[in-house]
């Protein structure tokens, strides 16, 4: 059987490692990166939050080869012009997949904010909670749900998408 013998495969079981990794620590940073924002946009006006969901829609609406394209040129810009050195590696894989992951978690976490009663935010101030008391204490049981959620289609986005890790990977 073929199966058994892929599995002692040295190579296919560190890229394996490699692409679990990706998933869990992208993952793990786009929910707290979208979470953040769907939070600061709900408690945003209008005319901010209205901004904030516009330009979270382009990842989203955008073919992944327009952002892996996109975000390789500002690799590559900031490679030759700021930084003088080779950049590409782990650390853009991992920014290519933040971004592609991020506004998905930040759509999932919204609905949830819109379903919570925010007084009860506003009476744990009034109790005298500070405000990340508050918010760690009755925003974010209400919104664990989307959250979750949100994790967990930031892995599954992070171990379907090929074009942007083949494009943010740089060489070798």
């Amino acid at each position: 059987n073929l199966y058994p013998r892929l599995f002692q495969d040295k190579e296919i079981m560190t890229a394996l490692g490699n692409t679990v990794i990706i998933a869990l620590v992208s993952a793990l940073a786009s929910t707290i990166l979208g979470t953040m924002g769907a939070i600061g946009a709900f408690f945003s006006k209008k005319r901010v939050r209205k901004a904030y969901d516009m330009v979270n829609q382009i990842p989203v609406v955008n073919a992944e080869i327009v952002l892996a394209l996109s975000l390789t040129v500002l690799f590559v810009f900031c490679s030759e012009f700021i930084f003088k050195t080779q950049i590409m590696g782990f650390w853009t894989l991992l920014a290519g997949h933040v971004v592609l992951g991020a506004p998905f978690v930040y759509l999932s976490v919204k609905p949830k904010l819109e379903q919570m009663d925010p007084s009860l935010y506003e009476a744990a101030i009034d109790l005298g909670a500070k405000p990340r008391q508050a918010l760690l204490k009755t925003t974010l049981p209400d919104i664990m749900p989307g959250v979750i959620s949100g994790f967990l289609l930031a892995i599954t986005l992070s171990l379907d998408d090929f074009i942007v890790t083949r494009f943010t990977r740089g060489p070798g």
